[in-house]
């Protein structure tokens, strides 16, 4: 019985929410929204009415699948490339793709032959840019549907689209709610895109019983009585798919049960068309022709086994679930017309039925791999099926394979299944070595990698451990070894145990004799000394890391010590550092693990300095090496996360939190999100954002704390951040209280992280005072005295200076010389202040105006609301009401301001600008107070009017 149309009932608002984005997207502009909603909801079928009435658009889909017990790799992504393939052509994919096409390999290996380096963990950037790039010609709707059945790297695609949306794309992301459980990994995804506002969220519900009558009424000819439309109301339960599946079968005795429901159509058919149904069950959503057709003609699937076996007999069935419309078929073979009847058929099969048919597919699915190009997604549901037929030898074998093919492909959720299935199998399967290839403690070792890469830092390091008490006694060099991966998955779980795991490995190893592995692991002490802020101790390990490089001929260690010896002595203020890091980039060639350090830690070193100019050089030189190398994501984010510092120090604030807004990974905690984090919140505040980074800090907290304890530079950064919060709450003593670590005796003096946290304590020790508290300032000033021989020394103790009342603001506010400019603005506001005290109202004026102007051009929105407010308190204003104390007209406007202006002229509430310019509202508030007192006038009408002439 075919299945009726109907028109789209009950979703009117949210199908006008979707062409309104549609609409913004043909005007030029990007839009997000995430459509959610349980099973048979109607998700499919809204974008499929939107999509309908996108005549000038192109309209690129991917959908997620499932096969039974994890997501299918790349499921999606591939439907995407074949999308963009269809639209511009073979040629026109790999050339836009340039260096970095190697990485399609993994999703088409027909489009692109595969190679060991293909660089897969660059399958987000570069499918995002293909995108990107076809949004340039004409408006693009991109889709990828089922989102709960996602992996890693299309979770990674969304975000990176949703965040990197160019103008002309809309994307369109679909889930089942009631399949995101607490746990789920897309929870995450979800939670980051709500909080930097990059989507549009639209939760569809079910149908009310007048909703349920009338799309009934439309897919039927004839009246239905009011019982009869009751029944179905009641059955239905308001879920669009269901009445569609029950609408054809009223006046028949209906089951109670939603599966029985699904299933309908489904015992209608003959024997052999449902025996041929749950074959096609079994392949999972959806089955190759060919594959199909072997698995009909296994013996096990064939005579005596109730399956469709002749070829015509095969046919004939396939025609009546088609015309049943229980099955589809597409491009390339055959589906369910939906997940949930495949998922009730697939219920329907018998233990032994289902372990002949899963042994059937594997094998089929075997033959299949000499026809076509090695895939991790066939690889992957071959290691399912044999599982599954519980042919368990079978099954570790293919879990091994797939494991080491997901880990090459970068799937880093399927490696991690794999890994893990093979892990619990091994004790079932006799001779398990034998059957997998390797020994237990060398699998253990490759799942303990996926695990961190896939940033499950505790469990890598759980598995880790596991594999260090397994290695054999007679492999010294190879426990050495594991030992080292362990250390740094302790250091990116944030775990303390790295330093002691290092000692260990190279108790194991000696001098002359494994000079490769002893250089590796010195090189690790020497990282754990530099970024436990021990540069001395750095220094020497470093030193004995480059002389057993060397000796094993090494160059990729020897580049990376010589980075390291650099950058210890960089932050001893030795600027000869900066020759040694040179070297170490001459010394790494064309080694990329080399060139990532000189790239990483040597902007780092030329940010520290405050030399912002030579920084971002660097950083911008390796966002284009690691482009050509396929670098790994976490690599490429501390070098574009450099550059956005070096944007942040010279002034560059709005397109360096546009950075942070897109490219903050929502991974599980690590290193990485620490020091992106950070920066973020930090910007934040300075912005005006208060209170959003005051929550944000909050969530980050013990996360913070964690990794502080490892790294002086989060320690120090993240203190001050925090401390700044504290002060901005009134409260001085926990501030001063954080501030505290940079005067402990044991304290090992880093001017270029101690000059910022003593700044921040004098201007506590100062509330402190003022608020009758007793609070010496002795030990701070000898920590300061400690740290002359830094080069921005005299801009921090300018500021010390000036914070405790013992030295004039305009020394921090016109010093020359290296510094973060957003100093300036914020010392001309103290200076104000000051002068306002001392009853010099001309003075605090000018000095105040300067103060809102310079901060509103860096678009420092603290500054601004802080200078603005005692002007207003005071009344410093000159002349007639509105008029500002300095600078006026469009002429005056910030580029953000005039955005703000352009969309209050176009009549938007604050929210509504928010939400267009990803902004809080508070922000908002503010830029549109600058404007009021710019342009001279009282109201948002005014100011409209003004800024459109």
């Amino acid at each position: 019985m075919p299945v009726p149309r109907a028109r789209l009932v009950g979703r009117a608002l949210e199908l006008g929410a979707l062409e309104t984005a549609l609409a913004a997207v043909r005007s030029g502009d990007s839009r997000s929204v995430v459509v959610a909603g349980e099973a048979g909801i109607g998700k499919t079928r809204l974008l499929d009415e939107l999509v309908s009435r996108a005549d000038d658009v192109t309209v690129v889909t991917g959908q997620c699948a499932d096969e039974g017990s994890g997501p299918l790799p790349y499921a999606a992504l591939v439907g995407l490339l074949n999308g963009v393939v269809r639209t511009t052509g073979h040629e026109a994919v790999v050339a836009a793709a340039g260096p970095s096409a190697g990485a399609l390999s993994v999703l088409a290996p027909q489009l692109v032959a595969p190679t060991p380096d293909a660089g897969a963990d660059r399958i987000p950037e570069v499918l995002t840019d293909l995108l990107a790039g076809l949004a340039h010609e004409r408006p693009v709707i991109v889709v990828i549907e089922d989102l709960h059945w996602s992996d890693d790297v299309t979770r990674a695609v969304a975000l990176r689209l949703a965040r990197t949306a160019p103008p002309g794309l809309l994307l369109l992301l679909t889930y089942r709610s009631d399949d995101v459980g607490r746990a789920h990994p897309l929870r995450v995804v979800l939670a980051e895109l709500d909080r930097a506002r990059l989507t549009t969220r639209l939760e569809l519900t079910r149908l009310g019983e007048a909703e349920v009558h009338e799309m009934a009424q439309d897919l039927l000819d004839v009246g239905l009585d009011a019982e009869q439309l009751a029944d179905l109301a009641d059955r239905s339960e308001g879920v669009p798919f269901y009445v569609e599946e029950l609408v054809g079968f009223l006046g028949t005795d209906l089951p109670d049960s939603l599966r029985d429901i699904l299933l309908l159509r489904y015992w209608n058919l003959s024997q052999e068309a449902r025996s041929l149904c749950r074959v096609v069950a079994a392949a999972g959503p959806r089955v190759w022709y060919d594959v199909l057709d072997d698995v009909l003609a296994d013996p096990s699937t064939g005579p005596g086994r109730r399956a469709p076996h002749a070829a015509a007999d095969a046919e004939e069935s396939v025609r009546e679930a088609v015309d049943a419309q229980v099955l589809v078929v597409t491009e390339v073979g055959y589906a369910f017309r939906h997940a949930l009847v495949q998922e009730a058929v697939y219920a329907e099969l018998l233990p032994g039925e289902r372990h002949r048919l899963h042994a059937a597919y594997a094998r089929a699915l075997e033959q299949a791999l000499v026809r076509r190009a090695h895939s991790v997604a066939k690889l992957s549901r071959i290691a399912d099926h044999w599982w599954r037929a519980g042919m368990l030898d079978k099954a570790l074998a293919a879990a091994v394979e797939g494991h080491r093919a997901a880990v090459a492909g970068a799937a880093s959720s399927t490696a991690v299944t794999l890994g893990e299935r093979a892990m619990e199998l091994w004790d079932q399967v006799p001779d398990a070595e034998a059957v997998a290839g390797l020994p237990h403690h060398e699998l253990l070792r490759t799942v303990a990698e996926s695990l961190r890469g896939a940033t499950r830092t505790t469990r890598a390091l759980a598995v880790a451990h596991e594999a260090v008490d397994e290695w054999p006694a007679d492999d010294p060099a190879g426990l050495a070894g594991m030992l080292s991966d362990a250390a740094l998955i302790a250091g990116h779980a944030g775990s303390d145990e790295g330093p002691e795991l290092i000692e260990r490995a190279l108790a194991l190893v000696e001098p002359g004799r494994d000079d490769d592995v002893r250089g590796l692991l010195l090189m690790l002490r020497a990282r754990r000394a530099m970024l436990g802020g021990r540069p001395h101790e750095a220094i020497e390990a470093a030193t004995a890391a480059h002389d057993a490089a060397r000796a094993a001929g090494n160059a990729e260690v020897v580049s990376v010590t010589l980075n390291l010896r650099g950058v210890s002595r960089v932050q001893l203020g030795d600027a000869g550092g900066f020759a040694e890091i040179d070297a170490g980039r001459a010394a790494a060639g064309d080694a990329w693990h080399g060139l990532s350090r000189y790239y990483v830690n040597g902007s780092d070193a030329r940010l520290v300095v405050g030399d912002w100019t030579r920084a971002a050089e660097i950083a911008r030189e390796g966002m284009g090496a690691a482009r050509r190398h396929g670098s790994s994501d976490s690599t490429r984010l501390m070098i574009e996360g450099n550059l956005a510092e070096a944007q942040i120090g010279r002034g560059d604030w709005a397109e360096a939190s546009a950075w942070y807004e897109r490219a903050i990974p929502p991974i599980h905690d690590s290193v990485y999100s620490v020091y992106l984090s950070e920066r973020r919140v930090w910007l934040m505040m300075w912005q005006g954002r208060v209170e959003q980074a005051q929550a944000e800090a909050r969530r980050r907290a013990t996360s913070w704390e964690q990794f502080g304890r490892l790294e002086e530079q989060i320690r120090s950064r993240t203190s001050v951040t925090l401390a700044e919060l504290a002060l901005l709450r009134d409260e001085p003593a926990e501030a001063l209280e954080r501030m505290a670590v940079v005067v402990a005796p044991d304290h090992p003096r880093m001017p270029a992280y101690d000059l910022q946290q003593l700044a921040v304590a004098a201007r506590a020790i100062t509330r402190l005072c003022a608020a009758g508290q007793d609070v010496t300032d002795a030990p701070y000033r000898t920590a300061l005295a400690e740290c002359a021989h830094w080069p921005t020394f005299p801009l921090w103790s300018a500021l010390f200076e000036a914070e405790l009342g013992t030295g004039p603001w305009a020394a921090v506010a016109d010093l020359p010389g290296p510094g973060p400019v957003h100093l300036r603005p914020y010392a001309l506001y103290r200076e104000g202040a000051r002068l306002l005290e001392a009853a010099d109202r001309a003075g605090a004026r000018a000095a105040l105006g300067a103060a809102v102007v310079e901060a509103e051009k860096l678009g420092a929105g603290l500054v601004v609301r802080q200078a603005q407010g005692l002007i207003d308190r005071a009344g410093l204003v000159d002349g007639a009401a509105g008029t500002p104390a300095s600078g006026s007209g469009t002429d005056a406007l910030t580029a953000r301001e005039r955005q703000v202006l352009a969309l209050v002229a176009e009549g938007l509430t604050n929210g509504q600008i928010a939400e267009r310019l990803f902004i809080s509202a508070k922000t908002v508030s503010v830029h549109v107070s600058a404007i009021l007192r710019k342009l001279g006038v009282a109201t948002r009408t005014e100011a409209a009017l003004r800024g459109v002439r």
